[in-house]
This record gives structure tokens, C-alpha cells and sequence, in this order.
């Protein structure tokens, strides 16, 4: 992960010079960990493909009219989330409520043991809360320092590291609560 950020800072560097290519190689060197990191906030992968094609896009648009970047990758990562964010609250305020449709697909996955072990374990991360969470995903997947996850979150960094210790400390009191039969079937 260092190497992301430190070879993101590069290119970025080189882009703001005016190196259309630095970008291009920007962008193929982060795409996929903030495609990872935006369907861990919101779980459709559609979605998070045109939020991260309308956040380069604006970056692209608005080159030469940034302010100074200090960091790309946690400035990518925000942009991404605030994009997200928006992308979700236009959905809610467009939407006609309709019932889900169940498909025989996923009763078929959900039969599998598989399927199933890993729904066990997303329900107990699903009972955190979400900012807690999301700096979890951060910290351990996204491997940020807690400046940084402050800094994504909008955060102070103590509260940034509140959310990381109880969210490590819930998950641990639910972790003890693995059925006896988990690993042998």
C-alpha cells in the first residue's frame, strides 16, 4: 500500500505538469483498491464502476484547478466516497420503493455452505456501525495510518482510532460466538 501511495504522489506530481500519460497510469494504479474500498461502502459494483469513472473524470476536467494535493491516494479515496454518497443520495431521492425480487440464483448460493459461512461472518461485521466499519476497511484493507483515515472520514484522528479499537472490540465479543459446527461442515 505504501507503494501506492508513494507512486501516486509521483504521478499525480507529473500529471499536475501536464503528462496526460501520468494519469492514465494513475488511474490504472489505483483503480482496483478503490474499486474495493467503494463496494465495501456500497455493495454494487455498477454503482461504484461510475462513481470511480465520474471521479477521474472530474479530476481530468479540473486539472490545472485543483488545490494543492498533498496526498493523491487519500484525495482519490474521498473524492471516490463523496462521489459515492452523492451517486446513493440521488438514487434515494429518484426512487419508487419496489419490493426486491427474490431469483432462483440466489437461493442457490445461499444454499451453499460457503455462501453461508461467509454470510455468518458478514452479519457480525454488518452489526458494527458503519463509520466504524468503514475505518476498519481502511486501516486493515486500504492500510492507512490514522491521520489518514481522519482525514478520509473527516474526522479528528483520536476519533479515528475510537472507531478502530470498538470496532475491533465488538468484533471480538461476536467472534466468541462462532457455532460449534462452523469449520466441520
Amino acid at each position: 500500500m505504501a507503494d501506492i501511495k508513494s507512486h501516486a504522489r509521483q504521478l499525480w506530481q507529473d500529471f499536475e505538469d501536464g503528462n496526460a500519460a501520468a494519469f492514465r497510469k494513475l488511474h490504472d494504479l489505483t483503480y482496483a483498491e478503490l474499486y474495493r474500498y467503494g463496494l465495501r461502502l456500497v455493495p454494487r459494483p455498477a454503482l461504484v464502476r461510475d462513481a470511480l469513472q465520474e471521479t477521474f473524470v472530474a479530476v481530468w476536467q479540473r486539472k490545472g484547478q485543483l488545490p494543492p494535493v498533498r496526498e493523491p491516494w487519500l484525495f482519490l479515496l474521498t473524492a471516490l466516497r463523496h462521489k459515492l454518497f452523492d451517486l446513493v443520495r440521488k438514487e434515494k431521492e429518484m426512487a419508487v420503493e419496489q419490493p426486491p425480487v427474490p431469483s432462483a440464483e440466489a437461493d442457490l448460493v445461499e444454499a451453499e455452505l460457503a455462501a453461508e459461512r461467509r454470510q455468518w461472518l458478514a452479519n457480525r461485521l454488518a452489526g458494527l456501525p458503519e463509520r466504524q466499519r468503514e475505518a476498519l476497511h481502511l486501516r486493515y484493507r486500504v492500510e492507512l495510518a490514522y491521520p489518514e483515515i481522519a482525514e478520509v472520514l473527516g474526522v479528528s484522528q483520536q476519533v479515528a482510532y475510537n472507531y478502530v479499537n470498538r470496532g475491533l472490540k465488538t468484533l471480538r465479543k461476536t467472534l466468541g460466538e462462532i457455532p460449534e459446527d462452523f469449520f466441520e461442515k
